[in-house]
């Protein structure tokens, strides 16, 4: 199957990660961007072909769309991986003569589908090297029922670790530190968390040869890098961006970039979670997408209070608010310096742009 001349590979980065585990340096990493940032496509077209051609059984699985029955999905995935290992080694003996008609083959007889999630990994993890995929992990933190499921996955990827490796990915950083940075986490400290590296200038590089190439059309590369920039270097919306200039020969790259821009701040999510929030909750969005702090000083909130139109504002309202758009998931929060942050970049940049 030939690849897709538009993907950007990131060869470098998946040998670096797949030689971390293969060394015994680690055996489990957490990569952490917000969504639309190719985690996924990093997953799919770098770290899987890479990791089985290197001979690892290999098992990507999404948590976005689970539901409630995550312990069941995810087995059913690894189910699957233990019929492809069974695959490989379906005849157990074959013995045979140069001459003549005997043989005897000896065959595993298939056995039932389970679904526990020790017993899975344990029987993969025999004679095997494993590599998991598992993607926007964080969801199962968003549900209580998730949380036996959590801790058998916990155990089972303790007991083998040296056969087992994992890549989790997450596109909230809250929800992950929940999972592995509090000391009553599930996963506290089980992988090492690692912000997920940004595409460099060498990404539109590739998108402009490429587009140069197949589209009867030239496009300069600079000018694409800085729409990239302007997009908050999210890869998605570029590749966006170079549709409507594949689609539309007249369109030019500042056309599209701000058509591209129109279209996201009319999104109906955006303004909805602006419409349904109180009003503190909107002074403080915005106030947070301006990267301001320090919500509870005197000074401030006196700020706040002449705003909302009224006398005084208890610290206690803010401190409130804050838990309330925290339990929506519109913000986290940077543990380390005390602050605040928007989990959707562009909301953030839907929010600057309001007059």
């Amino acid at each position: 199957m030939q690849n897709n001349p538009w993907h950007y590979s990131r060869l470098a980065l998946a040998e670096q990660v797949l030689n971390m585990f293969a060394t015994g340096l680690s055996s489990s990493l957490v990569f952490f961007a917000p969504r639309r940032m190719g985690k996924t496509e990093f997953l799919l077209k770098d770290i899987k072909p890479l990791a089985e051609k290197s001979g690892w059984l290999t098992c990507y699985f999404s948590f976005l769309d689970v539901g409630n029955n995550a312990n069941m999905e995810f087995c059913n995935a690894l189910n699957n991986l233990t019929k492809q290992k069974k695959a490989l080694s379906r005849i157990k003996k074959i013995s045979g003569e140069l001459i003549g008609i005997k043989a005897g083959i000896e065959l595993h007889q298939p056995t039932a589908a389970s679904s526990n999630i020790k017993t899975i990994i344990a029987e993969l993890a025999q004679n095997n090297k494993i590599l998991l995929l598992m993607d926007e992990i964080q969801i199962l933190a968003k549900n209580k029922k998730h949380n036996n499921f959590i801790a058998q996955l916990r155990t089972a990827l303790d007991i083998h670790k040296d056969q087992v490796k994992v890549i989790f990915t997450g596109s909230s950083r809250e929800d992950l530190r929940r999972m592995f940075s509090q000391a009553n986490a599930p996963f506290f400290h089980f992988g090492q968390n690692l912000p997920f590296p940004e595409l460099d200038e060498n990404f539109t590089v590739h998108l402009t040869n490429v587009f140069n190439k197949i589209i009867n059309r030239k496009i300069k590369q600079h000018e694409l890098w800085d729409a990239f920039n302007d997009l908050g270097k999210v890869p998605q919306l570029i590749r966006t961006l170079v549709e409507k200039l594949a689609l539309s020969p007249n369109l030019t790259i500042k056309s599209a970039k701000e058509q591209l821009l129109a279209e996201l701040y009319d999104d109906r999510a955006f303004v909805e979670t602006w419409d349904t929030g109180s009003a503190l909750e909107q002074l403080l969005m915005k106030e947070i997408s301006l990267d301001k702090t320090k919500f509870f000083t005197k000074d401030n909130r006196k700020r706040f209070a002449r705003s909302l139109g009224i006398s005084k504002l208890p610290v206690t309202s803010v401190q409130s608010t804050l838990r309330t758009l925290l339990r929506k998931q519109i913000i986290g929060r940077i543990h380390d310096r005390g602050g605040y942050y928007l989990e959707d970049p562009n909301f953030k940049n839907w929010l600057l742009q309001m007059k």
